[in-house]
Parts: C-alpha cells; structure tokens; sequence
C-alpha cells in the first residue's frame, strides 16, 4: 500500500464561510437585522454528561504535557490569571496528549471523502482507501447518494446557523427504526464523524442534526435565506468513520430526540439569560412595616420614655467626654475595647436606656481601676448635696428607687446588676 502524507493531500476548494463576531456565525435575519448566532455544533453540549468526557480530558491533556518539554515551559511561563492563554493550552495538551495526528486525519478524511464521491476527481485516498471503499459500500447497500456537501444553514427559530456535511438522498425505500418506510427521493440530512468512539457526544449530534435538519439553506455571500426543500424531519445518518480505521457504519439519528434537547437548550439559555438581565433576583428579605410615627409624637404618650430622652441627651456629652479622658491614659485606653459590652455599639450609635447603662457602669470601673478622674459636670449629681451623702446613680430618674417606696427598693435592680442581666 503507498503511503501518503496528509499535508499532500489537496482538499476541496476554501468554501465561502459566514462572517463571524468572535467565533459565532453572523447573518441577516429576514427583518433584515444583522444577528449573532450560536453555533449547532456547541448547541447540545449543555445536555452532556461531561463526568467521563471531563475525565478523558483531563487523562490526555497530563499525557500531553508529560510528553512535550516546550508545552510544559510554556505552562510554567503562563500567568496566574491569563485566562485566554490558558484555555489555549488546555487545547494544546489535549492535542498533544491524543497525538495531533488522529486529529488531522479525522480532518482531512472529511475532505477525501468529498473528492472521493466525486466521478470527475480521479483521487487516490492511498492508505485510507480501505475507510472510503467501506464507506462507498455502505452508501450502495442502503441505496443512499450525496446530493449536497458542507452547505451552509440558519435556523432562526434556535437562533443557531452553520455547515452541515452532507445532504443525502435516497435511491431506493430504506426502512425507519420505528417499522416506517422512507420512499425513494428523500432528502436526508447526514454528519460525518472521525473519532475514535461516539460514546461521549451522541446526544450532542442529535441536537445539532435536528437544528440543522429545521434550518433553511442560507448565502454566506449573499447574506441572505435560500429556498429549502422538504428535508425528513424524523430522521437523519450519522456517518461513523473513526480516523485510522478501515471500517464505517451508518447510524440513526432520531431527529425528534434532538429537537426536545434542542427544545430544553433553549428554555436553559434563556433561564440563564434572565438571571444575566436581572429578570429574575434574590431581593433581600423585608418585613412590611407601617409609616414611622414622629419622635415627638410618640413621647408626647408617655411621659417616662420622654424623662428618658431627656436623660440620654443629658449623658451623651457626658460619656464622650469620659471616654476621652480615658484615651489620655495608654493603659486605660488599651483595656477600653476589651470591656466595652458586646451588645452595644459606638456611643453615637446607642438608642437604649440600658446600653448607656452598661457603657456607665464600665467607665465607673475602667476609672477606679486606673484611678482616672473624670470630667466636671456630672449630671449625675444632685445640686447642694456633698458628695459623700449624694447616691450617684448610673440609672435614668424613671428607674431609680424612690425612699418613700419600699417595694420599689427591695425589687429594684442596681445599675450593675442590670448591665450583667
């Protein structure tokens, strides 16, 4: 057998190809608005179960940077947070690591085969005759030609467009895995595949067959829809043509399956686009509350949360001042944070009775402790009373105990004792 290089190999002739945005198909919709189409091929990939294709991946990609130095300077010069870069890599490892080889025969056969169905190409396939002859005899046995090759397709309705490797018509009745009978002259479309195995993307194929089978023939220079004739819309050909392999099998290709995943892609892709548009969110939740009523309006109603206003603005300057008095003396001011109750906030933040209790209660022990003397201008003082006969409380009026009120001094709590419940 001759061998032959595939860099020898002389392809078809460069078809026209859409324009592209980044990669992604781009065509005049029929209100003549210039679209961005996503590609058939990727569309079912959302459906895969990608555990053991992940896997496979990740097996090939270390095979590959294990056998080539030079991609492994290259992963070691990339950077951190190149993410571009790295996903080419990845590409490049798998390459490397599955033999790059394997890769561009699968490529090129797609090309033989279009020369080899040609009657006026005198081709010779060299070692890959075997793959071709088989694959020449398939088509025979089941009456089946190639009417189209690589024609270029948009299906408006999944907003997906691109090339579809063959359209094939049928010479004789051919019979459906469902009991039915395709008659002769039926168009029907078919994807060639070169690797190894299918296992990892037929559901994938289903997709992309059942778009491009809905799709309408499209002018890639024209820029423009095409009359499309009446393709079977139940079922298509996969075309199994494993690379370095002298066999190939036609395989169905339920088009029905492929347009309820096409169906489902959809509905996902536009789940996540509304979660991208803020169509749907996660508002934080709230409780409904009435209109707040005006401070004075609700002191006016109660005489003793008005004294206790009145008490907190009193001790408020006082407090700031303590506090920085405190602040002068490094070792008092270090303890400060350490007993400051955990319950309360910053002194500008409080808005309780018992938090300027507690915080009162502190400074009186952090100033014995360290023997700080505090500001003049305690408003805790009774005027006219000396200080030794004067019982400097740190509650506001409305909880202090009156002397004519025995009860109330027997079941009343001291300051300290209610900053420790």
């Amino acid at each position: 057998m001759t061998s032959i290089d595939l860099e020898d190999i002389e392809g078809t002739p460069e078809k026209p190809d859409f324009r592209r945005a980044n990669g992604a198909p781009m065509i005049i919709d029929k209100d003549g608005r210039n679209q961005r189409f996503s590609r058939p091929s990727g569309w079912g990939k959302t459906l895969d179960d990608e555990n053991a294709l992940v896997s496979w991946k990740i097996n090939t990609a270390a095979k590959g940077v294990a056998m080539d130095k030079a991609l492994q300077a290259e992963w070691i010069a990339v950077a951190d947070d190149d993410k571009t870069q790295k996903r080419k890599l990845q590409e490049k490892a798998i390459q490397a690591g599955r033999g790059n080889q394997a890769s561009d025969t699968g490529t090129a056969l797609h090309s033989m085969s279009e020369r080899w169905e040609d009657p006026d190409d005198d081709f010779d396939p060299g070692p890959f005759r075997a793959s071709l002859e088989a694959y020449s005899a398939e088509m025979d046995r089941l009456g089946i030609v190639s009417e189209l090759f690589e024609y270029t397709v948009a299906n408006e309705e999944y907003r997906a467009a691109g090339t579809c490797d063959r359209l094939y018509r049928l010479t004789k009745p051919l019979g459906t895995p469902d009991g039915g009978m395709l008659p002769i002259g039926t168009l029907i479309i078919g994807d060639l595949k070169t690797g190894k195995s299918l296992d990892f993307s037929l559901p994938g194929y289903h997709v992309q067959m059942a778009i491009y089978a809905q799709g309408e023939f499209y002018d890639v220079e024209q820029d423009c829809f095409m009359p499309t004739p009446d393709i079977e819309q139940k079922w298509g050909i996969i075309v199994h043509m494993p690379a370095n392999a002298e066999t190939c099998e036609f395989i169905w290709c339920d088009l029905e399956v492929g347009n309820y995943g096409a169906y489902l892609v959809h509905e996902i892709k536009d789940w996540r686009k509304k979660w991208r548009n803020g169509t749907y969110s996660s508002p934080v939740v709230e409780v409904e509350a009435d209109e707040p009523r005006p401070l004075t309006e609700v002191l006016a109603e109660s005489p003793q949360a008005w004294d206790d206003k009145q008490w907190m603005d009193q001790m408020f300057p006082f407090i700031k001042s303590r506090i920085a008095t405190i602040r002068d003396s490094p070792p008092a001011a270090a303890d400060l944070p350490m007993v400051w109750p955990s319950d309360v906030p910053a002194p500008k933040a409080m808005t309780e009775v018992h938090q300027y209790i507690k915080v009162l209660d502190v400074l009186d022990a952090l100033e014995t402790k360290y023997g700080i003397q505090f500001p003049a201008g305690d408003p805790r003082v009774v005027p006219g009373v000396h200080s030794s006969e004067a019982a400097v409380s740190n509650l506001p009026p409305s909880q202090q105990v009156s002397v004519n009120n025995p009860v109330d001094a027997e079941s009343t709590l001291s300051g300290a004792e209610m900053s420790k419940s």
